[in-house]
């Protein structure tokens, strides 16, 4: 893997933010094409959060497969512009996710130009240049074909620009990493957006990043074992290998006594105190975007949701979604995988404000498939419950298939 790769000339940028703030302020979208505009437009601005928000509205409201791929194409720009650009050892970035489907089934030669061109795009971000000067390539043939001399010049600007791509780092993250870090697939856990670099830091970039370095900070004086960070520099976050195997993976004690009384420590730390929000309303908008996007692989799902779509999950949840709430500070992905052997908390970019069964779910799923029944009951007792709400875990482990 190369160094990151970014550069503005890549993509749009708003002239006029105060113009086109004031525009957006009094929009009151209602058809397909305004919301679509609204969406593309906040995502200008940098507020990417509201520019899904609206391009998934776009996105229901689309009455033809020609207006479908052009709003993944805009999704597609919003995740990566937002970070999601960066492909680490095995983990497929959203953004690359839409824009290949757009590319796949494309029905007109124009969509199918617009896709190449952001596909090759973001490859060229994430350091793919022989990939993307190809995407290139596809997409320039295919205009010069139409004719249109703007969007011929465009294409044209942007495979000229790929050999003068910066290949930097953040100052303070090239300080910890050095002039040339080496880059390793060779690691337990092929997921997640991390990279393994030296053989001695965790490197993760983008909103992630972002978000798990707002969430080790907070808990640092809690109690709970963490990783220590090296360096955080705009989205880029460095940790410190603290050279331990997971549970998952070399277990030198019960693991469910360990992961019992870690739980138990995090889920005892008072919610008032904790700004996170991974509560339903939170999840289940999630959900319902993940699902709307296509993002969730269904292949991936539970032996006993097998054949179910997406979408017959996610009506599922709002059906039997609990009249309440049991509230804790939940880490939110509490497997095996993220607690190192000691008792070292991994992986923290969901943890919030959640029901406990978010957490147990997860936790009885693993223990069960993957170790001997002595585990669970000895997770269950150093966690101090006895008899877990059956309900809820099924309901929340079902939760887990559209994540």
């Amino acid at each position: 893997m190369s160094r990151y790769r970014f550069d503005e000339r890549l993509r749009m940028i708003a002239t006029d933010h105060a113009q086109l703030a004031a525009r957006v302020a009094a929009a009151r979208p209602v058809d397909f094409a305004e919301f679509r505009k609204i969406g593309i437009e906040l995502m200008l601005l940098g507020r990417y959060a509201e520019a899904l928000d609206h391009l998934d509205r776009a996105l229901e409201l689309a009455d033809s497969d020609y207006r479908r791929m052009s709003v993944w194409i805009n999704l597609g720009d919003v995740y990566r512009y937002w970070g999601d650009v960066y492909r680490y050892w095995g983990d497929t970035v959203t953004a690359e996710t839409l824009y290949r489907r757009a590319v796949d089934r494309a029905g007109d030669s124009e969509v199918l130009s617009f896709a190449l061109q952001h596909l090759g795009k973001a490859l060229a971000e994430q350091g793919r240049l022989p990939e993307a000067k190809a995407r290139l390539t596809e997409a320039l043939k295919l205009r010069v074909v139409e004719g249109d001399a703007e969007l011929i010049e465009s294409t044209r600007t942007t495979l000229d620009l790929l050999d003068d791509l910066p290949a930097t780092l953040p100052p303070k993250v090239a300080a910890v990493l050095g002039d040339d870090p080496i880059w390793s697939a060779e690691h337990e856990g092929m997921s997640g957006g991390v990279a393994h670099v030296d053989g001695a830091y965790w490197v993760k970039r983008g909103p992630r990043a972002t978000a798990e370095y707002e969430r080790l900070n907070w808990l640092r004086d809690k109690g709970i074992q963490l990783p220590d960070t090296a360096v955080f520099e705009a989205d880029i976050l460095v940790l410190v290998d603290a050279g331990l195997p997971s549970l998952a993976a070399e277990p030198t004690e019960s693991v469910g006594a360990v992961m019992g009384a870690l739980l138990r420590r995090l889920h005892d730390i008072p919610v008032t105190e904790c700004p996170f929000d991974g509560t339903l309303d939170v999840m289940l908008a999630q959900a319902r975007r993940r699902v709307l996007e296509g993002l969730v692989d269904a292949d991936d799902f539970d032996d006993d949701n097998r054949g179910l779509t997406p979408e017959q999950i996610y009506q599922r949840l709002l059906v039997e979604r609990p009249s309440d709430e049991d509230l804790v500070v939940a880490h939110g992905d509490f497997t095996p995988s993220n607690v190192l052997d000691g008792g070292l908390l991994i992986d923290l970019g969901g943890l919030g404000i959640a029901d406990r069964y978010r957490d147990l779910a997860l936790v009885e799923r693993d223990l069960r498939a993957d170790f001997e029944a002595d585990e669970l009951r000895a997770f269950y007792t150093a966690y101090g419950l006895v008899e877990p709400d059956r309900r809820r875990l099924a309901y929340y482990r079902l939760l887990d298939e559209l994540f």
